[in-house]
């Protein structure tokens, strides 16, 4: 299982107007299974699925975060640059 953190964190606005700051796989992964805020697309598929094959060791975890970042544009959750 890959755990590495990221190169860099993903800095985000939730619903309730807290601030959320996740720094790997493992916690974005979390995230999208249990509290992912907006309806599901396809990013949102690809996502997931990205961030399972990184956690099984396919992939690094930069693939992952990219793949979390497109899934908070396609939900239109602003993101932190």
């Amino acid at each position: 299982m890959d755990t590495q953190p990221w190169s860099r964190p993903v800095q985000f606005g939730t619903e309730g107007g807290a601030v959320r700051i996740l720094t790997s796989t493992e916690e974005a992964s979390y995230y999208l299974q249990n509290d992912w805020p907006a309806d599901i697309g396809p990013k949102f598929i690809e996502a997931q699925r990205t961030c399972l094959d990184v956690l099984a060791g396919i992939g690094g975890p930069d693939d992952a975060r990219a793949a979390f970042l497109e899934a908070c544009k396609e939900a239109e959750i602003d993101v932190v640059p």
